[in-house]
């Protein structure tokens, strides 16, 4: 077990607020979470299990009041569900097999994805959308499908963007639905995951219980604030956040002082 003193506690209980909030409004929670996680001496692959963990729950309530907007029955959807908890357990099991220091090197480059994908997430949409059409074959949905939600269990930032991006490409959804089977698939995706690193050791106790403690009054938060800031200056701020966290990453890993 690792040892906290009261300014660690802060730290993480206040990145679990942050994170859980900009979920709620915007997404981009694990930008808050998983550089804490790591700060305070975590190893990489438990701080991402860790990070997955702290967030799980504010995933899990933003499917309740929407779980009725998704019809389950419809064999399209059953597909998608599976091909997440598919990818999801394929990328947590992954994570489980990746040597601590090869994954800390990998770190900065996911950082660098999850942030493209977060900032330029509504241009590659249309690029996506211009390129392929909605009459792709349904083959290549599906593999899209199942490698976001890999990339989904094994680090998982910038998840809901993704699959956002994908359902405005290859479907017809109104957005309101489409949010809600994104809710769905990545409260499911993110289930099976977290419950993969917690069999498997990964997740940190109670450093986690810390961070959950924050993040479940910061989806509270982030659900009043909905109607008191505008969601795209948020995107904004943490659009910048992100963008500072890969450069800071990528000098400290790579070129160390």
């Amino acid at each position: 077990m690792i040892g906290i003193g009261l300014t660690d506690i802060l730290l993480l209980f206040l990145a679990g607020l942050f994170g859980g909030a900009a979920n709620a409004l915007a997404g981009g929670g694990t930008f808050f979470t998983f550089p804490a996680l790591l700060e305070i001496g975590l190893p990489p692959t438990s701080a991402s299990a860790t990070s997955a963990f702290s967030l799980w729950g504010g995933r899990v309530s933003a499917v309740l009041p929407q779980w009725h907007v998704v019809d389950i029955t419809q064999p399209s959807v059953r597909a998608r569900i599976l091909t997440a908890a598919v990818g999801g357990a394929t990328g947590a099991l992954l994570l489980l097999a990746t040597a601590e220091r090869a994954f800390l090197f990998i770190v900065p480059w996911l950082l660098a994805f999850a942030t493209i994908m977060f900032i330029f997430s509504r241009h590659i949409g249309g690029w996506l959308r211009r390129t392929l059409g909605r009459t792709a074959h349904t083959g290549l949905q599906r593999l899209l499908e199942f490698l976001f939600a890999v990339y989904g269990g094994y680090f998982g930032a910038g998840l809901g963007v993704l699959m956002i991006s994908l359902y405005a490409v290859f479907t017809d959804l109104p957005p309101a639905t489409a949010n809600a089977l994104k809710n769905v698939v990545t409260a499911l995706l993110l289930t099976i995951s977290v419950s993969i690193f917690i069999i498997g050791g990964r997740v940190i106790w109670p450093i986690a219980l810390i961070t959950f403690a924050g993040a479940l009054p910061g989806g509270w938060l982030g659900g009043w604030l909905a109607t008191k800031v505008n969601p795209r200056l948020l995107r904004g701020i943490i659009g910048v956040l992100a963008v500072l966290l890969t450069i800071w990453y990528f000098i400290k890993i790579y070129f160390p002082a």
